[in-house]
């Protein structure tokens, strides 16, 4: 059974000899009041409410860890259009691959660097494995760039007055 820790500062490091050991590391992580509160500050978010991470951590191969897990957050932002308060749920599931120590792809020289789904598919790590990092990464990601409140739209009524003194007025008038 897995244990609910506080996490706080985003810092929640397994070591690979703790999972080598144990061969899966299961965890559930609650951001503490300190976290949330930083978690505001680097999202710009009037507040967020609460803030978790639970999942397990398999050993795979020697080299390869899976990742799979849930992380869930409560965040209250500012609505882009009327600046009301605006409630967003976040729910997302993640499936990530470690990998263990140097990758062979140092070792090639490319002209040209192409990305693809497999480039993202591995993160390499040496002797830890940062969950607060991941935690953290996904929120920023959930997280919408600008919110909007259900039924808020930006009205925009044309300018009454069209005999504004534009810069191609002035060149009309010099023709007479």
């Amino acid at each position: 059974m897995k244990k609910i820790q506080e996490i706080d500062n985003f810092v929640h490091n397994i070591s690979l000899d703790h999972l080598r050991k144990k061969n899966e590391y299961a965890f559930d992580l609650n951001c503490s009041r300190n976290g949330l509160i930083e978690l505001s500050e680097k999202l710009n978010l009037v507040e967020a409410k609460k803030a978790s991470f639970s999942g397990v951590l398999t050993l795979k191969t020697k080299t390869q860890i899976l990742l799979s897990g849930v992380v869930r957050a409560k965040l209250i932002q500012s609505c882009s259009l009327t600046l009301d308060p605006v409630i967003t749920i976040i729910s997302k599931k993640i499936s990530r691959t470690f990998s263990v120590g140097v990758t062979d792809y140092t070792h090639t020289k490319k002209s040209v660097f192409e990305l693809t789904k497999k480039c993202f598919e591995n993160d390499f790590i040496l002797d830890q494995i940062n969950l607060g990092e991941v935690f953290i990464e996904t929120i920023s990601l959930e997280t919408p760039d600008y919110p909007k409140k259900s039924g808020a739209s930006l009205n925009l009524s044309p300018i009454e007055d069209s005999n504004l003194d534009n810069p191609f007025s002035i060149l009309s008038r010099l023709k007479k």
